[in-house]
């Protein structure tokens, strides 16, 4: 028996499984939207509105792949965060650089605003919210001891 007191590990509250469950969740949506959107038909992109025809024409490739960057980089980090990982916090700092990458070029870059009108920066706004939500969480769940 050793003589060090055993260190106790604080109980990982139940709301911490729903939030990081929901980041599965949310992240998943995110990997499924990217596949669409490559995954899209010459027919299918003719059917977009003329605005989304131009925009999809005007951003590189290079966008595209800060695209797959944040999807796969945020939906590892919440598996990770899920498996009580704190290999999450720099997969999610990962994957909400290059949803800022991303966002920023299409809407600074492209002037998405232009093309598609204001409303169109509430969607993009939301989710890099939600990413620095879970980065955040993530630390949060790190300094609890929640996650090692």
């Amino acid at each position: 028996m050793s003589s060090f007191p055993e260190e106790r590990v604080p109980e990982v509250p139940k709301w911490f499984w729903i939030v990081a469950g929901v980041a599965v969740v949310w992240n998943l949506m995110g990997v499924a939207a990217y596949f669409s959107d490559v995954s899209m038909t010459r027919e299918a992109v003719a059917a977009l509105p003329q605005a989304q025809q131009e925009l999809r024409a005007a951003t590189p490739r290079w966008v595209t792949g800060f695209y797959a960057i944040a999807v796969f980089g945020g939906l590892a980090a919440a598996v990770v965060l899920c498996l009580k990982r704190r290999l999450a916090i720099p997969l999610f700092v990962v994957s909400l650089v290059a949803v800022v990458v991303q966002m920023g070029y299409v809407f600074v870059g492209i002037n998405a605003v232009d093309i598609l009108g204001p409303s169109a920066m509430t969607f993009p706004a939301i989710i890099i919210l939600l990413g620095a939500f879970q980065l955040w969480f993530s630390m949060h769940a790190r300094n609890r001891c929640w996650i090692a």
